[in-house]
């Protein structure tokens, strides 16, 4: 398989991204893609922050891997959502929908790759 920069940035076997599909990237989906050696991503949708840190907190569980939050920068929760992040200490996030602008410092500060879905 290909080993790239982009794995070492992520600390990922395969350079392989999970796309945010709401509805169905929750903490099992991400979890088991990360087990599998790519990044897993947790849909954050439009969603509040207390469910996404349930999720965050259960692909904990579910994995040791690096997995990351697809975040729809749209949503009414995204300010908190973006704290959650932070807060919860997530490896990567793939901003959509909008200008992530507000929240790069932030993210940056905690270590939090961002990857912006374009």
């Amino acid at each position: 398989m290909i080993k790239s920069p982009l794995c070492d940035l992520l600390g990922i076997e395969y350079p392989l991204i999970q796309g945010g599909m709401a509805w169905i990237a929750d903490a099992e989906l991400a979890a088991a893609v990360s087990n599998g050696g790519g990044l897993g991503l947790i849909a954050a949708m439009n969603a509040d922050a207390d469910w996404l840190r349930g999720e965050i907190r259960k692909a904990k569980t579910l994995t040791e891997k690096p997995f990351g939050v697809n975040m729809l920068l749209i949503s009414p929760f995204a300010a908190p959502v973006a704290d959650v992040v932070v807060a919860e200490g997530v490896k990567a996030v793939t901003p959509r929908a909008g200008n992530p602008g507000k929240y790069l410092e932030k993210w940056h500060a905690v270590g939090t790759q961002v990857l912006p879905v374009v």
